[in-house]
């Protein structure tokens, strides 16, 4: 599955990912509205037969603008994309929507040659459509509230209510804490990914046990405010082992992100539905977030939850994550001061 998040990954910043049909065949996609002339370029020498974008009928009125795209037949997909029906145009479409973008993009099938090595020399991620088919799957599938439970912890006075969650596909458990008191407008929200080194093994090389001690602080203090628990999310979705050998390599000089390419693993396999859906059973679609991650926000807003504050969560830096700080500043976005070991 870290192959669909490398294609999301490439996909969201205007790359051509190389999708393979059920029986093996190349089709290039690109998401239309990011399109340039490079990429049109490689899809006119490398294709084969016609362009088409592909897009959903609820977008028919509302094309992408484009001076880069070449004349392609517009067809129509099915709403429920590859959960519908899995065919190229809909995974394309998929592509799209799950990177962020308009739901809309362009297609032409690959000439006949050897596809491993094509893919190889343009370093274009591929994905199958069952791999994104158990992707969306595993991201979208219902969630059912199995126990309801007071937690008392060290960080409120009163105990927080926790809502333990299953997921219906692979039986992920999720788990929201819920602070005592009427709710005052938006909840503040907090967006956990699962990190058992730094949350309770004490690691120094991330900043996560301190951010999730200090978000249930604040949470604490702010009625009605919920700690969603994502569980899964280990490595930003690499896996406990993964992220144990992305260690290894930042012992030897690479940054987070580096180590993650050269491990042929996505920079961030996380997804924030399961987030999106636990609010709502809570009852919330808007909310305020504590996050320096805008990711997050974006991701929750493609899931329709609005965001309508962002609040910071910075916490103390040590000498043996400054540099992952660093990272997480220059090349996801973060809020966080930039050079904090030259402060």
């Amino acid at each position: 599955m870290p192959t669909v998040p490398l294609a999301l990954e490439h996909f969201r910043r205007g790359g051509i990912v190389l999708l393979l049909d059920d029986v093996g065949k190349g089709h290039l996609i690109v998401a239309s509205e990011l399109a340039a002339v490079t990429e049109v370029a490689l899809m006119k020498s490398a294709g084969i037969g016609d362009f088409f974008l592909g897009l959903t009928t609820s977008q028919l009125d509302r094309l992408v603008r484009n001076a880069h795209l070449p004349i392609c037949q517009e067809i129509s997909v099915r709403e429920g994309g590859v959960l519908d029906h899995k065919g190229t145009l809909e995974a394309a479409v998929d592509l799209a929507r799950l990177s962020g973008l308009q739901p809309q993009a362009l297609l032409r099938a690959l000439q006949p040659q050897d596809t491993p090595a094509f893919a190889e020399r343009y370093s274009l991620p591929a994905v199958t459509i069952q791999a994104l088919t158990l992707y969306r799957r595993t991201i979208e599938a219902e969630l059912d509230l199995v126990a309801v439970a007071d937690l008392p912890t060290a960080h409120s006075v009163h105990p927080f209510r926790a809502f333990s969650f299953r997921s219906h596909f692979d039986g992920v458990e999720h788990l929201a804490l819920v602070s005592p008191g009427e709710i005052a407008g938006d909840p503040l929200v907090r967006i956990h990914s699962e990190c058992l080194t730094g949350d309770a093994l004490g690691s120094l090389r991330c900043d996560c046990g301190p951010q999730l001690h200090e978000s249930m602080r604040r949470l604490s203090a702010s009625p009605g405010g919920i700690l969603v628990y994502l569980r899964g999310h280990e490595g930003r979705g690499i896996g406990l082992a993964n992220k144990m050998r992305a260690y290894a390599l930042q012992d030897k000089g690479l940054d987070t992100v580096d180590a993650n390419r050269a491990l042929g693993l996505p920079e961030d396999a996380r997804d924030f539905g399961h987030a999106a859906q636990i609010l709502r059973a809570l009852g919330h679609n808007r909310v305020r977030l504590l996050t320096n991650n805008p990711e997050k926000t974006a991701s929750l807003q493609r899931y329709q939850i609005t965001v309508t504050q962002v609040e910071p969560l910075i916490t103390s830096p040590n000498p043996f994550n400054e540099h992952y700080l660093d990272t997480k500043a220059r090349k996801f976005g973060h809020s966080l001061p930039l050079n904090f070991g030259k402060r």
